[in-house]
């Protein structure tokens, strides 16, 4: 079968690839449409000319810097803020917007953007601050209007930080994510927590979702400063889908050392277990601060089913990339839709009416998995829990976009691809795209080397599903593409969450 999947690849041009690009036209999936967070951009199509009063250069010996000024575009909404290289949004009124950020020491370059349909119009400045340097600054700020992504830290003494706790005893400082006289808005961030002397210790950091109205997803990005102002200063971001209401996930560990000592970051579900370090396994093992539930994992494919799923997946999208499937909806042609189609027909009972329906030859070898693993689907081909039942109880459909795909039924495995296996998800997200934020590529193993498939997201003459090396991939001409750890639209890669995680696998 691998020379009969090779020559899939032969006829697919790198520069066919990037010629009609990846990110393809906006959903018209009402189920899509219900989901979909306000459009961060104006509506008109002039371009926008920006303004900057304040900041106005120079230098200042205040803890804060203000942000404000004009953008051309009322409808313009909200205003991007770029301040040493962590985002924020404002809220604008009428395109005027004005905001406090807390500045750091030394040299601090204020980049301010503001966007229609015209285009972006940018504006820029730098201030020295003259204050003492931040040993400590953590910044959480979300990419959707309308829901709250909610700031907690537990500082080493287990002392919970948060919006209706503003300080510690040890000093460290929460700023709420208010604007003018609105407090505690939803939606964007920033939320803020700095510490001028953190004590030593393990702090947690967690998020804690709640969307509003018809919202359904958000990623949350975590910005973690250490040192800021001073030769050693590190950055750190941390990037989380999220779409179960009222989750908490922990985002990151920070380990304050004493002697001068840099600081630890250990990140869970991105850094390997292995990493993680010994002040961190002390801290969980003495028992650390409880979070919400992230749902329950306990139910996973038979071990020897999931070779079988694997390869049914990676066939089945294979497939797709030389004659499209009648049994895959065309509305639902699209990255995420090939990943539903992939994992729904694998599950399926095999037969020959299947195969038929399907439109591949009885000889066609696509492995089945046991009736045992099949049983875990009582409500196939509702597959995919897509929310929560007003008792609590998890809500299964037949439909799920990328975001409820990430959000319920992936887990994010590594940012590693060395450590991808088949079926396995690439996750690629692109900042402030609002229609189709996410893509999805199914990675296939050998054959006879390494590939992704996947649908380009496009309508029309234009939809195609590829098939490409990862070696192409990772020499890609745009680095949007690149499945590198230091790529920030790379999200990772995401393992099914039927699926035992290895650190539990049996024999």
């Amino acid at each position: 079968m691998a020379n009969a999947f090779a020559f899939l690849v032969l006829f697919m041009s790198l520069a066919q690839l990037f010629a009609t690009g990846a990110w393809g036209n906006p959903s018209d999936d009402p189920d899509v449409l219900a989901r979909r967070g306000k459009e961060i951009a104006g509506q008109g199509t002039e371009m926008p000319v920006l303004t900057l009063a304040k900041p106005e250069g120079g230098w200042t010996t205040s803890l804060q810097l203000e942000i404000a000024g004009k953008c051309s575009d009322p409808t313009a909404d909200p205003i991007v803020v770029n301040i040493n290289g962590a985002r924020y949004y404002i809220r604008s009124s009428e395109g005027s917007f004005s905001r406090k950020f807390p500045a750091a020491k030394g040299k601090n370059t204020v980049i301010v953007e503001c966007a229609n349909k015209a285009g972006v119009a940018r504006a820029s400045a730098s201030v020295e601050a003259v204050i003492n340097p931040i040993p400590l600054k953590v910044v959480l700020t979300s990419d959707t209007d309308s829901a709250y992504t909610d700031l907690h830290v537990y500082e080493p003494d287990k002392t919970h930080v948060y919006w209706a706790e503003t300080r510690s005893s040890s000093g460290g400082l929460f700023f709420l994510n208010s604007q003018e006289e609105d407090f505690d808005l939803a939606g964007y961030g920033p939320y803020l927590y700095v510490h001028p002397a953190p004590p030593v210790g393990v702090f947690r950091i967690d998020v804690n979702y709640w969307p509003g109205g018809a919202i359904q997803h958000t990623l949350a990005n975590l910005d973690i400063i250490t040192d800021e102002g001073l030769p050693t200063e590190s950055r750190k971001r941390v990037r989380k889908p999220l779409a179960r209401p009222g989750e908490t996930q922990t985002l990151a560990y920070i380990v304050v050392r004493g002697n001068n000592r840099a600081p630890k970051i250990f990140v869970p579900g991105e850094d390997a277990d292995s990493d993680m370090p010994p002040e961190v396994k002390e801290y969980k093992q003495k028992g650390e601060p409880k979070a919400h539930s992230e749902g329950d994992d306990s139910a996973f494919l038979h071990p020897s089913d999931e070779k079988a799923l694997r390869e049914a997946v990676t066939r089945l999208a294979l497939l797709q990339a030389k004659r499209l499937s009648r049994e895959w909806e065309e509305r639902q042609r699209d990255c995420s839709g090939l990943v539903r189609f992939a994992y729904r027909e694998a599950i399926e009972a095999r037969s020959a009416t299947q195969k038929q329906k399907l439109g591949i030859p009885d000889a066609f070898n696509l492995p089945a998995m046991s009736e045992l693993s099949r049983k875990l689907f009582p409500r196939y081909p509702r597959i995919w829990q897509v929310g929560y039942e007003s008792d609590g109880k998890p809500r299964f459909g037949a439909f799920a976009d990328a975001e409820t795909l990430l959000g319920f039924n992936f887990r994010k495995k590594t940012r590693d691809p060395g450590l991808a296996c088949n079926g396995d998800l690439l996750v690629f997200q692109k900042a402030l795209e609002n229609d189709q934020p996410y893509h999805l590529m199914i990675f296939v193993e050998n054959r006879p080397e390494n590939l992704v498939v996947y649908h380009n997201g496009a309508r029309g003459d234009e939809a195609r599903v590829r098939v490409v090396r990862m070696s192409d991939l990772m020499e890609s001409p745009d680095p949007v593409w690149i499945p590198g750890v230091d790529n920030p639209y790379f999200l990772g890669v995401y393992e099914w969450n039927r699926i035992r995680p290895r650190n539990q696998q049996t024999s």
